[in-house]
């Protein structure tokens, strides 16, 4: 079988401890070991430095230095290889401290070393080390990924909004101007562009919301969701002949204020714009279920046929067409991103024409505060 080569360099002041890893290396069974040897500080960080080997072993004692230091200057210059500390019998606070250091593994040096423990303990570094730069890569990514969205949205904001506040002008002036000379088609025609413009803008104000969500760390504080629920009732200005009703005392939770308020103003937005009659009545309270909040709105509109249940939480995603609402499809997908970052659920229960009923949870470890 032919083995894994694996370049290690030794720094170590002793030459018999050399001697001692050298006959251990010969005898390893899974790796082909090509051990290279320095005996002082500085010699080792100029080594570690040309990045050559798979795996450095670090004498806790090299003279005036130590292994430790040198694992902190390794770290320093970009050292991204597996660093092992060798260190004395008892010495578990330096141990800890290397670790800390960021070594990836250490060994006691002494009798109680063999071949079988200074292999494995090469093997567990570079598989250890190859996680952590993984997951380096992997949140370096990420932080690409969340810049690259949050230019977009810059750009969206500012670089689409601005022409489209511009052919509202337009079309207000237009209006003022020649709409005494424009025919009912003609009219219809710029009722029309008015609608359109509003829906683009209220589209791109959606995906800047919807985009915000997760990205912008909202400072939590506890809430008092009985008393946002009647700001957010306020809000939304509720029309004559449709009714709200708060059936129990919402909870105090520890959450994002604005998240909060995001969820129920949505969720009691949508039961209005659905309703689908100028008379209805939306029910809205919570019960206590197995270390959850479950929250519920119900309402008595239009209600949603069940091959749709998923449909609706996906972003732009509506059940009417575009000339008969002005829907952007961003409100429900906003509302469920906030849910399943607090770690809850978010579902619908419906009857076509006899409304709907939509759940969520929220885990009341939030109101331990």
């Amino acid at each position: 079988m032919v083995r894994a080569k694996c370049r290690v360099l030794l720094v170590d002041d002793d030459e018999d401890d050399y001697v001692v890893t050298r006959d251990f290396l010969v005898e390893a069974e899974q790796f082909d070991f090509q051990l290279d040897w320095v005996d002082n500080f500085q010699l080792g960080l100029q080594e570690i430095s040309k990045n050559q080997h798979d795996v450095y072993l670090l004498d806790y004692r090299l003279g005036k230095e130590n292994g430790l230091e040198l694992l902190q200057e390794a770290i320093k210059i970009g050292c991204n290889k597996p660093i092992v500390l060798l260190t004395g019998l008892g010495d578990h606070e330096i141990d800890q401290q290397a670790m800390k250091s960021g070594a990836s593994d250490y060994l006691e040096k002494g009798h109680m070393l063999s071949t079988i423990l200074l292999e494995r303990a090469i093997l567990h570094a570079i598989d250890r080390k190859q996680f952590e730069n993984r997951q380096l890569e992997l949140m370096s990514e990420l932080a690409t990924a969340n810049q690259e969205l949050k230019d977009f949205a810059y750009i969206v904001s500012h670089d689409l909004k601005a022409p489209l506040r511009g052919i509202a002008s337009i079309a207000t002036w237009i209006e003022q101007d020649y709409g005494d000379r424009l025919d009912s088609e003609g009219q219809e025609m710029l009722h029309l562009l008015g609608g359109r413009v509003r829906r683009m803008s209220d589209l791109i104000d959606g995906i800047l919301q919807y985009s915000r969500v997760g990205r912008v760390q909202e400072e939590k504080s506890v809430v008092n969701l009985q008393d946002l629920l009647i700001e957010v009732i306020d809000l939304i200005a509720l029309p004559v002949g449709i009714e709200i009703a708060i059936e129990t005392e919402l909870p105090m939770v520890f959450a994002g204020k604005t998240q909060m308020q995001q969820v129920f103003q949505n969720l009691l937005s949508n039961a209005v714009k659905y309703m689908g009659k100028p008379e209805g009545k939306i029910r809205l309270g919570h019960t206590e279920r197995q270390g959850f909040w479950e929250f519920y709105v119900s309402d008595t509109g239009l209600g949603i046929e069940a091959r749709h249940f998923d449909k609706i939480f996906q972003i732009f995603q509506t059940l009417t067409t575009r000339d008969s609402s002005e829907s952007t499809g961003v409100g429900l997908a906003i509302v469920k991103k906030i849910i399943e970052i607090y770690g809850g659920k978010i579902w619908v229960a419906s009857e076509y024409g006899k409304g709907s009923t939509f759940f969520f949870t929220i885990p009341r470890l939030l109101d331990t505060y």
